[in-house]
């Protein structure tokens, strides 16, 4: 759609395009921000859709459907702003570089801001992109909104990066305290509006609309005061109660943290401005919850130092040898939530019915799956992709790279959690488990489709058979 040039333009003024991607918000927007400075005339937000691209990543309907519910929300505030929300679509990334030339000369844009991804397609992409828009004198600008710090900048003394996360956490505390956290970015709105935004489609090409996304309001403020709720409440425990799926332990902002929704120093700012800069000081609860965002920062990290975990390959390179069971029956049994065994059960129809799950719970269901039916983690990782109205690609990985003794800082292969000690532990009266597991498929009434010792002798010898096979 071309840009209304009624009132003429400036020859001293400018245009910027701000492309949003996983940034999906007004406020603690860097790309937005510079584009607003850049754009002393006006700016034009685009969106642009792939949907081919998504399902070869392997986003699902919940996923995709929460998206677009967050940008009828966004686009909503970028209307005050004078910014319009231009929405395009083709179906892989290998287009993408054409239309956001297209879009950028229409309104005569001299720049684009765009946020960072992780990912090597992503990295292909931008790359397209900037030699696209360059060859057209328009500069192309990246910004870093996903992580409060630079992943380059966190390096071991001998300037390599880290792989465990422990000495990774100290380096980025010690960087976030000597910085600070930056002041809140809340932006003004432009001088002129361009043009008109385009709609929001209901849904996506090749995608049907997901019933789950009735269990999360896309709003802004419906997101801001799921965060004040946690921070004056559940925070406080978060320590002792965020490992219980029985209670209302946990933030349950991952969905919007996702798809950049909110903003992580929007998540700490509070705190810090509670608290002070010096996080050894906070509180046990607001201070494990921090813990819990640096874990967020560092599978970005590590995907951006280990190309190959964006390629389906695992990062300890030995478990390549590890000697995967071909089971469709354990397999389906266990995306059903029909494996007879309750607390995996349970927190399987949980993430059917509100496309979530509490994490304790993911990683109970993917060590079940990569350890007792001994099933490979890429297998359980791609349902999850499908399944999660929160999928993020790096945490996803990461997460289920972890549970299945591949990745950073993963657990060792010989520690194998017992879902029943775990159920005894965390749902101590049984309360999650007779919740989510009711009805007439009820699992208690299923025998369970392995016996969990012999099966986890069998998965500890097939990974030292594994690693004998590796060599040294």
């Amino acid at each position: 759609m071309p840009a209304h040039r009624g009132l003429g333009k400036r020859a001293d003024s400018m245009r910027s395009l701000v492309w949003l991607r996983h940034d999906l918000r007004v406020n603690d927007n860097p790309a937005l921000m510079a584009a607003l400075q850049a754009g002393d005339e006006a700016v034009v937000a685009l969106f642009v859709m792939t949907p081919s691209q998504w399902k070869r990543h392997g986003w699902g309907n919940p996923r995709v459907s929460f998206l677009l519910h967050v940008l009828r929300s966004l686009g909503e505030e970028l209307n005050r702003l004078r910014i319009p929300l231009l929405i395009r679509q083709v179906q892989w990334f290998s287009e993408v570089s054409g239309t956001i030339l297209q879009v950028a000369r229409d309104h005569q844009c001299t720049i684009v801001c765009a946020g960072r991804e992780f990912g090597i397609d992503e990295l292909r992409r931008d790359r397209a992109v900037a030699q696209r828009l360059a060859s057209h004198e328009i500069g192309f600008q990246l910004h870093a909104d996903q992580t409060l710090l630079p992943v380059e900048e966190i390096r071991t003394r001998q300037g390599k990066a880290y792989s465990v996360f422990t000495p990774f956490k100290k380096r980025w505390e010690a960087l976030f305290q000597e910085r600070g956290l930056p002041e809140a970015a809340l932006p003004t709105a432009c001088r002129q509006l361009l043009t008109t935004s385009d709609k929001i489609p209901q849904a996506a090409e090749g995608f049907e609309r997901s019933a789950v996304i009735e269990c999360w309001n896309a709003s802004p403020p419906s997101v801001q005061e799921r965060l004040d709720d946690f921070l004056s409440g559940a925070a406080k425990h978060y320590h002792l109660q965020r490992d219980r799926p029985d209670l209302q332990g946990t933030s349950s902002l991952s969905p919007w943290l996702a798809v950049g929704a909110i903003a992580p120093q929007t998540c700490l700012r509070p705190l810090v401005d509670r608290y002070g800069m010096s996080l050894d000081r906070w509180p046990d609860g607001p201070r494990t919850w921090q813990v819990e965002l640096v874990w967020r920062e560092f599978y970005r990290y590590v995907m951006h130092w280990q190309p190959r975990l964006s390629m389906g390959r695992p990062m300890q390179a030995w478990t390549d040898q590890v000697a995967w069971r071909d089971d469709d029956r354990g397999f389906q049994a266990w995306c059903a939530g029909c494996t007879g065994i309750p607390l995996v059960d349970a927190g399987m129809r949980q993430l059917a019915a509100t496309g979530w799950m509490h994490n304790r719970l993911r990683m109970v269901t993917a060590m079940f799956l990569t350890k007792n039916l001994l099933i490979d983690w890429r297998r359980g990782e791609r349902f999850f992709s499908q399944s999660l109205v929160d999928y993020d690609f790096p945490s996803n990985n990461g997460g289920w790279q972890w549970a299945a003794s591949t990745g950073a800082d993963a657990a060792p292969y010989f520690r194998v959690f017992s879902p029943l000690l775990q159920a005894k532990r965390f749902d101590p009266e049984g309360d999650f488990v007779r919740a989510w597991n009711a009805g007439d498929s009820n699992p208690a009434a299923i025998d369970p489709i392995v016996e969990l010792q012999p099966t986890r002798r069998r998965a500890i010898l097939a990974f030292k058979e594994a690693r004998v096979a590796f060599g040294p």
